[in-house]
């Protein structure tokens, strides 16, 4: 076997020893998770509608719209909805739309669960007074205590 032949099939042998081992990397995750509670927080002093909707696996599990107040003081209002989605674990993505424009969409890319608590994903949204809308996830495992409104699921 010549040089390159040899190098060759080192390469080789390389990429295909990997490639199972890329999807951690590129933040891909095929397990699902439960959904353990959607907030949008109104940091802003104006009162705003917020309309939330909830997906599992493709499919609509949750839509509502909120009237939020303005923030009185140091006093945050929020749009927290009940949990009719359930308790059943899958792929989720929640999109929230404030008044009437655009969505913004949390799709959980890379949602890490290790069992447990952190099989529980939280999505949160804060509502900044340049009309900004800042949108993401927390696992349950990761706050000492819970927020107030955390779906209850019997395990």
């Amino acid at each position: 076997m010549n040089r390159r032949a040899l190098l060759a099939s080192f390469a080789t042998g390389g990429i295909v020893s990997t490639a199972g081992c890329l999807d951690s990397l590129t933040g891909t995750q095929n397990e699902s998770f439960q959904l353990g509670y959607v907030a949008v927080h109104n940091f802003t002093e104006n009162a705003h509608q917020i309309t939330i909707r909830v997906m599992r696996n493709g499919a609509s599990v949750h839509r509502s719209t909120h009237d939020v107040a303005g923030r009185d003081g140091v006093i945050v209002k929020s749009a927290i909805p009940e949990c009719d989605w359930g308790s059943t674990p899958g792929r989720y993505e929640v999109a929230v739309r404030i008044d009437d424009g655009d969505w913004v969409t949390e799709s959980f890319q890379g949602y890490d669960t290790d069992g447990g608590d952190c099989s529980v994903a939280l999505a949160e949204g804060r509502l900044r007074e340049e009309e900004r809308l800042a949108l993401g996830y927390h696992r349950a495992c990761d706050y000492d205590n819970p927020p107030d409104g955390l779906c209850s699921f019997d395990q």
